[in-house]
């Protein structure tokens, strides 16, 4: 089965289909933790859904810490909640808002320590940030979508055990493409990033067999051997059987 680990549910009836094909075990990540409660219905319904709730860091200049955490403590309290997502920090596209970026970031952070959750992770322009944060708080499972960032830092995020997320932007990316070449398979997710837009590529899960193939070829090794490997990876993050 292939994994998308970072697919937004914006559109439920086009992640429903996906769910519905038996192919991908989606990990669907909310920006606002009003919409919760359709990702948890979804979730319901299909085994291969697993949802994560969060906050993206676009959007939290609208938050007040306090409210979040006390929406956050009842979903958790309500809901078999094993991930916070998508929650981080964004220096490249919203660097005026940081601030009010961390002290929600935060939020999430605690939370994840105290329940051992995976964080799923934003952190355009903020790789360094992000990884301090989390792992100055012991945070022991955390997975940084779309990795570009430092080579540097993917060592340490590898020798810590974090994950890094793959996705179709290597077509159109070469910084992407460097990542996959040092990456050390056994830290490597793929998503899509659906549905976002990348330089004219429409980012959905049925790339990700794409990706898969790419991988292997760099990796030299073979595909059904790749799709194990990130299969297994899926599991050990999120302590399935």
């Amino acid at each position: 089965m292939l994994v998308d680990a970072h697919v937004h549910c914006l559109d439920l009836e086009e992640v429903e289909s996906y769910a519905l094909s038996g192919k991908y075990e989606l990990i669907c990540v909310i920006d606002e933790l009003l919409c919760a409660d359709k990702i948890f219905k979804l979730s319901e319904q299909y085994q291969n859904v697993e949802p994560c709730v969060g906050i993206h860091p676009w959007l939290a200049h609208e938050h007040y810490s306090r409210e979040v955490s006390h929406s956050l403590g009842e979903l958790i309290e309500n809901y078999p909640i094993k991930c916070l997502g998508e929650v981080g920090l964004d220096k490249k596209f919203k660097p005026d808002t940081l601030e009010k970026q961390l002290e929600i970031f935060n939020v999430f952070v605690e939370y994840a320590k105290e329940y051992d959750l995976v964080l799923n992770l934003h952190a355009a322009g903020a790789w360094i940030e992000v990884f301090e944060t989390i792992y100055k708080r012991d945070i022991n499972r955390a997975y940084f979508h779309w990795y570009t960032g430092p080579i540097e830092l993917l060592y340490q995020i590898e020798s810590v055990g974090y994950y890094i997320g793959i996705n179709p932007a290597w077509k159109v990316q070469q910084k992407h493409r460097n990542i996959i070449e040092e990456v050390d398979i056994n830290r490597v997710l793929t998503e899509s990033d659906a549905p976002y837009r990348y330089r004219g590529l429409l980012m959905t899960p049925d790339l990700i067999k794409d990706t898969v193939e790419y991988i292997s070829e760099v990796k030299e090794l073979d595909l059904n051997t790749v799709e194990k490997i990130i299969y297994t990876n899926f599991k050990t993050l999120f302590k399935k059987p």
